[in-house]
């Protein structure tokens, strides 16, 4: 392809001539010439657009190298060097469209970056398709609240057993951090484990408020190891909730039940879909605080109405208002990818019998 060495000499003008204009009109026609050649271009043709539009590309506005970037970022043949020199800008508007997209900047260069930029362009790093430990080891240490909860919630990053380790504990005092880890399915079991205390921690701390710190302790308990099940035939419930589910299982159905009176089915149904036996979710209506239910209903996606008609069916009778008020700050602190990651751990530990904590 000569197209390019046919350019050489306008490109040296234009660059000579020190005209802004001369030379912002070149770079778009080298860059326009590149996007339309680039599925036919060599390595070596390649490297020479790289020069061109390199020396182009430099010592111009910091918008027309932001719309240069933007134009580049997609392109898996990039010119390189190009691509290089836009990722390494201070400015977040030029380096961050191929900081998150460009298949050119390697790891090494991700690394550098990742510990020398701004939070911008830690954000767009955590953007990017595929993200390695290297790189989030940087990331969860340098980044701030929103670098990190972007990392964790990619599905394509990678984290080394260190990296899971700082992110647990800076969920800590991150409540949507929690949330983005309890919905990875590569969490480390240790990590895991101290996820379910934070949530369990975070509920007890709300339902002191109503019921003290020793029943909420309790409760914390009971909801991260499990309740015997009680000295009660389910097998009819049981039986019922299997032939209602060949029509499908729903929420509606669950409140028909409890205003019926038919609190054992819906409780069988409850247990059905948060996946853990029919017994557990009937101890945790019987249980002296409310913690466990919550848990239970929260894990399977069920609204604030569905847990008050719970409580009601419980007491008897409806809830006191301030009972009522303290379990809903309660059920609106705990989410529903927090509550699950605490019933799967608690059911699927109790199924293999791994030891409970004392």
């Amino acid at each position: 392809m000569h197209a390019i060495s046919s350019v050489v000499a306008d490109v040296e003008g234009a660059i000579a001539s020190g005209d802004p204009h001369k030379r912002m009109g070149m770079l778009r026609q080298m860059t326009d010439l590149f996007a339309v050649e680039a599925p036919r271009l060599n390595e070596a043709q390649i490297d020479a657009f790289d020069a061109v539009i390199l020396r182009l590309s430099r010592d111009i506005e910091t918008k027309a190298r932001a719309a240069l970037a933007a134009r580049l970022a997609a392109l898996p043949n990039a010119p390189i060097q190009v691509i290089r020199d836009l990722a390494y800008d201070r400015s977040a508007a030029v380096a961050g469209p191929v900081l998150e997209h460009s298949e050119r900047i390697d790891e090494g260069d991700l690394v550098r970056i990742a510990n020398t930029g701004g939070q911008e362009h830690l954000l767009a790093i955590t953007r990017r398709q595929t993200i390695g430990e290297a790189v989030t080891d940087v990331i969860v240490t340098r980044g701030d609240a929103q670098v990190v909860r972007g990392v964790a919630s990619n599905r394509g990053a990678r984290f080394s057993e260190g990296g899971f380790r700082i992110l647990t504990t800076r969920a800590r005092d991150d409540v949507a951090l929690t949330d983005a880890l309890a919905a990875r399915t590569d969490l480390p079991p240790a990590q895991m484990a101290q996820l379910v205390g934070l949530a369990q921690e975070r509920a007890r701390h709300a339902l002191t408020r109503d019921f003290g710190e020793s029943a909420a302790a309790e409760a914390a308990l009971a909801a991260a190891t499990g309740l015997a099940p009680p000295p009660l035939d389910l097998t009819p419930a049981e039986v019922a909730v299997a032939a209602r589910a060949r029509d499908g299982l729903d929420e509606a159905l669950v409140q028909t039940w409890l205003t019926t009176g038919e609190t054992t089915q819906a409780l069988v149904a409850l247990a059905r879909l948060a996946g853990v036996p029919s017994g557990m979710a009937v101890a945790a209506h019987r249980a002296p605080t409310m913690e466990a239910l919550l848990f239970l209903v929260r894990a399977a996606r069920f609204g604030w109405k569905t847990l008050k008609l719970f409580l009601a069916a419980r007491a008897g009778e409806p809830p006191a208002t301030e009972d009522l008020r303290s379990a809903f700050q309660a059920f609106q602190d705990l989410s529903v990818a927090t509550a699950q990651r605490v019933v799967r751990f608690t059911a699927a530990r109790d199924k293999v019998g791994l030891p409970r904590s004392a």
